[in-house]
């Protein structure tokens, strides 16, 4: 159906405007004084902002569009503040998976005389010691897979990809010293190592056992730690921008969600946590341990985090436990229940990984000019007249950082003190039969 066109006063028309149908658009706020980018005042009220064109509602009720870019700097900013506010619109799939015939796993080599079976799946490439059977290539494949499609449709804006290459790297040994020897976290069941980009686990750790001369899954095979490592490794590049309770926090959250088959039953959150909550009743010595204290949880640093893991196992399983009640209340709990804050927080923080990701290609334009020189080991020189790009103001200091971290939070915080907000914590938990 054709549109007609609406007459459009001076004002309108030295703004490029064009005229939109009522109907489509949202309600807007309260009238407000702008003005255009050469400082021409007027009056009007904000319909909608995709970041790029502004939907106005003028005072004789037309609704209007414009770029942006013809307002003030001002206003402009204004706009930025106004979006940050206004609700994110969430679907929370039901399921989240592979298909069997999605999955294709291939040998790439066997050598069992150096114990290094190499597999490969559209996204992973991962190393065994031991050779696997068919059905657990295939588990393995399909889980790996799954976890890649888990963190793209979770409302995180995490778009999974590899710290460098075109695949994700897993090493899979054979005895818990291997594990050691190979340079696993002694205490750990599973670790992934920014600096390796390699994530790495004993088969102990997910309940595989050799039959014959192959492993094969167990009676006590399970995902938890291999979908908790694996989102680390697909967060790769936004772990230096968490505060590590939220590092730790949705990677249990993710690997709570029930898994089978290659799909993750993301509805079933609820039975996830129930079944966490079971595990630390059942299998761990302290129990459900006491929520740790989030004055204390939300400005802890990676540093501090690893002092308490190595010194304090109660204190450790409390940070554990603490970080995924807060992203699962976040995502499940938190007012209308539809995970707004969470998303809200991570666009912000999305909005500074951009910038990281435009200062690393910056930097790998500027170590491709002349008079720069790089060496085997990634290091490099430069001519002393060379300007070298700067990182984003947020991420350049450790202090900019826990500065950014700490306005970020506030997000979440949505006006609360900590004390308010366990208050909650408690209160929604409740609801749910769950005492704290």
């Amino acid at each position: 159906m054709a549109r007609m066109k609406r007459a459009l006063s001076p004002l309108v028309i030295s703004l490029g405007m064009v005229a939109l149908a009522a109907a489509q658009l949202p309600v807007a706020n309260p009238p407000r004084a702008w003005k255009t980018a050469e400082g021409q005042p007027f009056q009007a009220a904000v319909v909608a902002w995709d970041g790029t064109t502004v939907t106005l509602r003028m005072p004789n009720g037309a609704q209007q569009q414009a770029p942006a870019t013809k307002l003030s700097a001002e206003d402009q900013a204004w706009l930025a503040e106004w979006q940050k506010k206004q609700p994110i619109k969430i679907a929370l799939p039901e399921t989240v998976g592979v298909e069997p015939s999605q999955v294709k796993a291939e040998v790439v080599s066997e050598d069992a005389a150096a114990e290094k079976y190499v597999y490969r799946t559209t996204h992973f490439e991962f190393e065994s010691q031991g050779k696997l059977t068919q059905s657990l290539l295939t588990e393995v494949a399909r889980n790996f897979e799954a976890t890649y499609e888990l963190l793209k449709a979770l409302p995180w804006n995490i778009e999974p990809k590899p710290a460098s290459g075109e695949l994700f790297h897993a090493r899979l040994f054979k005895t818990k010293d291997a594990y050691l020897s190979g340079g696993g976290l002694p205490g750990s069941g599973g670790v992934y190592q920014s600096r390796e980009e390699m994530f790495k686990v004993p088969f102990e750790s997910i309940g595989v056992k050799l039959v014959g001369k192959s492993y094969m899954k167990d009676e006590s095979f399970e995902t938890h730690t291999m979908v908790h490592e694996l989102t680390h490794q697909m967060m790769h590049f936004w772990l230096d921008l968490l505060p590590q309770w939220m590092v730790e926090g949705t990677a249990e959250y993710t690997g709570t969600l029930p898994l089978k088959t290659g799909h993750f039953r993301v509805s079933a959150a609820k039975n996830g946590l129930r079944d966490y909550l079971d595990f630390l009743k059942k299998k761990t010595v302290s129990g459900v341990p006491e929520p740790f204290p989030l004055d204390k949880l939300f400005p802890i640093s990676n540093e501090e985090w690893n002092v308490v893991l190595g010194e304090n196992p109660r204190a450790a399983h409390q940070l554990y436990f603490t970080s995924y009640l807060l992203v699962y209340y976040f995502m499940h709990l938190d007012s209308k229940g539809d995970g707004q804050l969470l998303a809200r927080y991570f666009r912000e923080v999305g909005e500074v990984r951009k910038e990281e990701e435009k200062y690393g290609k910056a930097m790998d334009d500027f170590k491709k000019q002349p008079g720069v020189t790089v060496h085997a080991d990634g290091s490099f020189d430069y001519r002393s007249n060379m300007k070298l790009p700067a990182p984003p103001a947020a991420v350049a200091t450790p202090e900019a950082r826990a500065a950014f971290q700490k306005k970020t939070l506030q997000i979440l915080l949505d006006g609360r003190t900590e004390a308010d907000l366990m208050k909650q914590i408690r209160s929604a938990y409740a609801k749910l039969g769950i005492r704290l």
